[in-house]
C-alpha cells in the first residue's frame, strides 16, 4: 500500500471514531442541531428539501427537477446548484452547476461552505481537502441526520463498507425512523457478506416506506446477490406496481434475467427499460447492459455488433465514459491482443479530449482502459507497452488516493506477474482487488500453482455464487459454475460405481 494512501485511509478513520464520539454527548445548546440552508425564498427551500427526499429516495430525475425549479426561483441557491451538479448524469450540467456551486460558495453559512467543499472535493479528486471538510461538518453538526447519512453514502461508493456502516447507523440512532439510512445501511451488510443483517435492515426499511417503489427495488436487489433471482423478481415487480415508471426496477427485472442465463428475456426487458428512459445517458447504460447479453451467450459477432452501436450512439450524445466503456469491452472478451489493443487506443480517444466529465468518472474509466491494457501486451509480449500501462495506474493511483483505482492497479499488476509466472508475488496483489471476477478467477490459478489448493476451493465457490450484473462476471462465473456442475455430476457417478462394486 503506497504511504500516501496509507494516510489518507488513517484520516478516513479518524474522522470516523471523532464523529463517533459524540454519540457519547449531546451537543451544547449554543451549537446547531442541523446545517443552516441559505436561500431568499421560502418556495425554493422548500423545493430543495423535496428534492433532497426524492434523492434519498433514489428518484433521482424527480430530484433534479425540483432543484430546478428551486434554482428558478432562487439563483443563487448554492446548495441546490451543488447536488445537481452530485446527481447530474449530464456532464456538461455537471461543470455548469459545479461552477456555480463554488462561486456561490463564499455568499453561505460555514455549514454550507464545508458541504461543498467537501463534494465538490470528492468530484474534483482533492480527497484529503474534502474529508478534512466532512471532518470538519460532521464535528460541528453532530446532530444532523442527513450530514452522517451522506457521509456513509459516499464511503459506500468508495466501498468503504465497514466505516460506511457506522457513519449510517450514527443516522439512525439520531433518527430511528430514518428511512434513507436503514437502506445503505442494508447494502454495506450485503457486500460485507452478512445478508442476516442485510435482510434485517431491509425488513425495516420497507416498513418505513411502505407505499415507495425503493424499498421493494432494493429488497429485491440484495436478495438477487444472495442468489434468490426468483424471489428477486417478484419484489421488483412488485416496486413497479407501486410505480410503474420506476426505472431502477426495470433495469432490475433485466439485469435478474441476464443473471440467470434467459438472454433473451433479458433483452427484451432491456428495450423497455430503454423505451422508458427519459435521459440519453439511462439510454446507453440499459443499452450497454443489453449488448452485454450477447457476451454471455458467446455471440461475438453480435456483441460486436451492439457494442459498436452503443459506442456511437454515446459519441453523438457527446457522453464519453459509456463510449470508452463498450470499446474496453470489446477488448476485454476479444481473442486476437493487437484487435483487443486497437479497441483499447479507441476507448483511449473517446476520453481524451473530454473536458466536462467529472475527473473521478474519467479516471476510473481510464483505469479500467489501462489495466486491460497492461494485461493483453503483457499477453502479446509487449512487455514495455504493459509496464508502462501499470506506471501510468500507478500515477493515477497516487494522483488521486482512490480506493477504487488503488484496487484496479493491484488488480492489474497481481495479473500480470501471473502471467509472469511470479505466483506468490501475484497472490499479495490479487487478494487487493478480490471485488473483481477477473481478479478472483488469476487468483484462484495462483493459489492452485503455490500448492494451495484448499484455499483456490474456498475462492472458487465464493466466485461461482457471485451475481453483479457486470461484463466481469459475465466472462467469468457461469463458466465456472459449469465446471463446478460437472466436476460434482462427476464425482456423484464415481460415488455411485464405487458403491457398486463394493
Amino acid at each position: 500500500m503506497c504511504p500516501r494512501w496509507y494516510g489518507l485511509i488513517l484520516m478516513c478513520f479518524s474522522a470516523l471514531s471523532g464523529y463517533a464520539a459524540t454519540e457519547r454527548k449531546q451537543p451544547p445548546a449554543s451549537q446547531a442541531t442541523n446545517i443552516n440552508i441559505t436561500t431568499s425564498r421560502p418556495d425554493a427551500r422548500k423545493l430543495f428539501e423535496s428534492g433532497m427526499v426524492e434523492f434519498e429516495n433514489e428518484h433521482i430525475q424527480r430530484a433534479l427537477e425540483n432543484w430546478q425549479r428551486a434554482i428558478k426561483k432562487d439563483p443563487s441557491f448554492a446548495l441546490a446548484h451543488l447536488f445537481i451538479s452530485e446527481a447530474s448524469y449530464d456532464p456538461v450540467e455537471q461543470k455548469t452547476e459545479r461552477r456555480r456551486a463554488k462561486a456561490l460558495a463564499r455568499t453561505v453559512t460555514p455549514g454550507e461552505k464545508l458541504l461543498i467543499k467537501w463534494l465538490m472535493g470528492m468530484q474534483e479528486e482533492q480527497y484529503v481537502t474534502a474529508i478534512g471538510a466532512m471532518n470538519d461538518l460532521l464535528a460541528k453538526y453532530p446532530g444532523d441526520k442527513r450530514i452522517a447519512f451522506l457521509a456513509g453514502r459516499w464511503l459506500s461508493l468508495q466501498e468503504q463498507y465497514g466505516p460506511a456502516a457506522r457513519f449510517l447507523e450514527r443516522a439512525i440512532a439520531l433518527d430511528a425512523s430514518y428511512a434513507p439510512a436503514w437502506n445503505r445501511l442494508a447494502y454495506c451488510h450485503a457486500y460485507s457478506g452478512d445478508y442476516s443483517k442485510a435482510f434485517a435492515a431491509m425488513e425495516r426499511y420497507v416498513t418505513l416506506l411502505p407505499s415507495e417503489p425503493n424499498p421493494q427495488n432494493s429488497y429485491a436487489e440484495i436478495l438477487r446477490m444472495s442468489g434468490n433471482s426468483r424471489d428477486a423478481l417478484e419484489h421488483y415487480r412488485q416496486a413497479l406496481k407501486i410505480d410503474p415508471a420506476f426505472q431502477p426496477s426495470r433495469i432490475g427485472i433485466a439485469d435478474t434475467y441476464a443473471l440467470m442465463g434467459e438472454q433473451a428475456t433479458a433483452r427484451s426487458e432491456y428495450d423497455k427499460a430503454i423505451r422508458g428512459a427519459s435521459v440519453a445517458g439511462d439510454k446507453i447504460r440499459y443499452a450497454l447492459q443489453s449488448a452485454v447479453t450477447y457476451v454471455r451467450e458467446k455471440k461475438q459477432g453480435k456483441a460486436n455488433t451492439a457494442l459498436n452501436a452503443v459506442a456511437k450512439q454515446a459519441q453523438d450524445a457527446h457522453l464519453s465514459v459509456p463510449e470508452a466503456e463498450a470499446f474496453r469491452i470489446l477488448a476485454l472478451y476479444e481473442r486476437e491482443n493487437s484487435l483487443a489493443l486497437k479497441y483499447l487506443d479507441m476507448a483511449d480517444a473517446a476520453l481524451a479530449a473530454d473536458t466536462e466529465t467529472p475527473r473521478t468518472d474519467l479516471h476510473e474509466e481510464l483505469a479500467q482502459i489501462l489495466r486491460v491494457r497492461a494485461i493483453r501486451a503483457e499477453a502479446a509480449g509487449l512487455k514495455p507497452a504493459s509496464d508502462q500501462a501499470l506506471k501510468q495506474m500507478e500515477a493515477l493511483m497516487n494522483t488521486t488516493h482512490s480506493a477504487i483505482l488503488r484496487r484496479s492497479y493491484y488488480g492489474a499488476l497481481g495479473s500480470v506477474l501471473l502471467a509472469d509466472h511470479k505466483y506468490a508475488e501475484a497472490i499479495a496483489y490479487l487478494q487487493e482487488d478480490v471485488g473483481n471476477p477477473l481478479s478472483i478467477q488469476d487468483l484462484i490459478l495462483a493459489y492452485t500453482q503455490t500448492g494451495a489448493n484448499d484455499k483456490a476451493h474456498v475462492l472458487e465457490l465464493k466466485l461461482a455464487a457471485t451475481n453483479q450484473p457486470t461484463v466481469e462476471q459475465a466472462l467469468v462465473v457461469p463458466q465456472l459454475r459449469m465446471r463446478l456442475a460437472a466436476n460434482k455430476e462427476k464425482r456423484s457417478w464415481l460415488q455411485k460405481f464405487t458403491n457398486r462394486t463394493q
